[in-house]
């Protein structure tokens, strides 16, 4: 109940109290008042009534007898007279022949007033004549009475209900303030903080809303200070200050998230051996201008948009990730970047393809210490061979062409091969499932595709479209077959968050699925950086029919994470990469996420969850839930 309907409901009952307590005492005071009257005309019309009557007794004037008791009998209290002469005539009686008028029974019970008989001897001083007996009818003090009490209910009721209204129309005026204060305290909690303009005469609300801006810019300047803070421990403690490229420690975490993601990975190892040389013979001053020039260099769109990160690992050695197993396109990204390195070595006059080796590994199942393992091995290889760069050809080798493989993609999402699976996402109490992500597997070669795999060759062909379309129509029939199950999460492609066609196809699948406590809706952070303006729309699309939506990888980048005040997910699922914190630097940014998500009052989800140790450490930290493979993920259905 609102403060307004409270206030209301008192005003409205204390409405109903005065009227119910004013007509109780008109109606008690009247009463008794009516009883006295009665009481009094009866002696006073008896009493009239017999002095007048001997005289004519006396004459036995029948006409005169009528008259005078047809003025009394036309009195409103007067039903009924009876005369008796004592010595000679007839019993005469006279009766009232008004309409009755229509009261209530409850009520002529309640005022106490009965019909009177009076009865008195009629005598010219020394002989008693007759005998006079008069009834008195209250019942025309009960109809004045009943119709005097309506009357006054009425006024009492048409100036409660002016009460009511002006009361009403008076508070919602001076709460202005409050509903306004109310919507910008909801939308701080979200991050987004607009000092309330509403002006007030009332200056106890004048001081809350002077309160409410100053606690508000606080707040603001909090939450942007943690947006920052993040930011500058990045620069900080994830980025080399010579090269600006990003360190051994964010290159780690990248990695181990990616391949925690059964995402099919390259890594490529480069020794730059000139640059070693250049401090030797010039100095450190001209040998970190290269190295500057260098980074420069590797982060050039040409090059950035293929690699998922360039990182220097020691005072000469750079790793780079790239999310691709695909030999094409790792042949192409290795020669731009030969392309690169050689143009920088002519800049400062040095011969190309010198100075320099290159050590190339891929992997589909390796762990991270395998894959770093495997890259240093080829490197040392280069370097002892004095070859440019080593390519182990032990790997294992992608016989299909990129339209055989897409084919197999078409087939898949045609004929559902797919295996669709889902993973439980735990209450921290363990008290029940906050819902269960999907993923999907392909039984390729006689071996399962990874759900990681699977995705990079589905945006690799830009199919995420058809990939997603296909995978909530499986999951839709599912839920139909299996009403009870839990809530499912569904994450979508980048592809179908740009894609206007899929978001119409969504928006008709939204409102004829009917399963908004069934369903929920994810993006990868990748995602958003992408496109924020498409998340926007496409969560508001979402969330407009009730269905829940997620943010998936938050922090990977471990930068600013500003987006969540502007596409205001329901929830936010930590990077996989989190899950095993290799130092006291993961903890600074997991507490720094965790706790800029709760206070935008943001479901935070720990991911890559196997140890229980993991889970008490999540879980004192403030996330809500947690997901891994200490839940053994179950199959949704058979594929078929």
């Amino acid at each position: 109940m609102t403060l307004h309907q409270r206030v209301l409901s008192f005003v409205v009952a204390a409405t109903v109290v005065t009227v119910l307590v004013t007509t109780a005492v008109v109606f008690q005071l009247s009463a008794e008042q009516r009883k006295q009257q009665q009481q009094q005309q009866s002696n006073l019309l008896s009493k009239t009534l017999a002095e007048a009557l001997p005289a004519v007794l006396e004459q036995s004037d029948g006409q005169r007898l009528t008259q005078l008791a047809s003025q009394f009998i036309s009195m409103p209290q007067v039903s009924q007279i009876t005369i008796e002469p004592m010595l000679s005539g007839e019993r005469q009686v006279w009766e009232s022949d008004r309409p009755a008028m229509h009261v209530p029974n409850w009520f002529a019970t309640a005022t106490g007033l009965t019909v009177n008989t009076t009865s008195v001897s009629v005598s010219n001083g020394w002989t008693q004549l007759a005998k006079l007996t008069m009834t008195f009818d209250p019942h025309q003090d009960i109809a004045e009475l009943w119709q005097r009490l309506v009357r006054l209910v009425g006024w009492l009721l048409a100036a409660g209900v002016t009460v009511i209204v002006a009361a009403s129309f008076m508070f919602r005026r001076v709460t202005v303030p409050l509903g306004d204060l109310s919507q910008r305290l909801t939308s701080l909690g979200h991050g987004d903080f607009h000092p309330t303009q509403v002006a007030t005469s009332v200056s106890d609300l004048s001081a809350l809303q002077n309160a409410f801006n100053l606690a508000g810019q606080q707040v603001a300047r909090m939450q942007q200070s943690q947006q920052d803070e993040l930011a500058r421990l990045r620069d900080k403690l994830m980025v080399d200050p010579v090269s600006r490229l990003p360190n051994r420690g964010y290159f780690q975490h990248q990695l181990q998230s990616f391949i925690n993601d059964e995402v099919g990975c390259s890594l490529i190892l480069l020794e730059a051996d000139w640059l070693s040389r250049l401090r030797a013979r010039y100095g450190y001053q001209y040998r970190d201008q290269c190295w500057r020039l260098l980074g420069e260099a590797l982060t050039q769109e040409s090059l950035a948009s293929t690699h998922q990160v360039v990182a220097r690992l020691s005072h000469n050695e750079i790793a780079i990730l790239l999310v691709t197993d695909e030999e094409k396109a790792l042949r192409r990204y290795l020669r731009q970047l030969l392309r690169v390195i050689n143009q920088e070595l002519e800049n400062i006059s040095l011969p190309v393809n010198q100075g320099f080796h290159l050590g190339i590994a891929q992997t589909r199942t390796d762990e991270t210490v395998g894959l770093m393992a495997k890259a240093d091995n080829a490197l040392q290889h280069a370097k002892r061979q004095n070859e440019v760069y080593f390519w182990p050809t032990d790997e294992q080798v992608d016989s299909r062409t990129r339209e055989q493989w897409r084919h197999v993609l078409l087939d898949a999402l045609h004929k559902n091969p797919l295996a669709l699976y889902a993973q439980p996402v735990r209450h921290r109490d363990n008290q029940y499932n906050w819902h269960q992500e999907v993923y999907a597997h392909l039984w390729v070669d006689d071996s399962w595709l990874s759900a990681g795999q699977l995705l990079n060759r589905i945006e690799m062909y830009a199919l995420g479209e058809e990939f997603d379309i296909h995978v909530l129509n499986r999951v839709s029939d599912y839920l139909n077959k299996n009403p009870h199950s839990d809530k499912l999460a569904i994450n979508i492609t980048i592809e179908s968050v740009q894609s206007q066609t899929f978001y119409d196809w969504l928006s008709h699948f939204l409102l004829k699925t009917y399963l908004a406590d069934k369903l929920a809706f994810e993006v990868s952070e990748k995602a958003v950086h992408a496109d924020p303006e498409a998340c926007k729309a496409l969560f508001r699309l979402i969330r407009g029919q009730g269905f829940a939506v997620g943010v998936d990888h938050f922090g990977r980048n471990m930068d600013n994470v500003d987006y969540i005040k502007n596409i205001e997910p329901d929830y936010v699922k930590l990077d996989i990469g989190f899950g095993q914190q290799s130092s006291g630097v993961d903890d600074v940014f997991i507490r720094m996420l965790v706790n800029i998500a709760l206070g935008r009052e943001i479901t935070v989800i720990a991911t890559g969850i196997e140890q229980s140790e993991q889970h008490q450490y999540f879980h004192q930290l403030g996330c809500q839930g947690y997901q891994g493979y200490i839940l053994p993920p179950i199959r949704l259905d058979s594929g078929e």
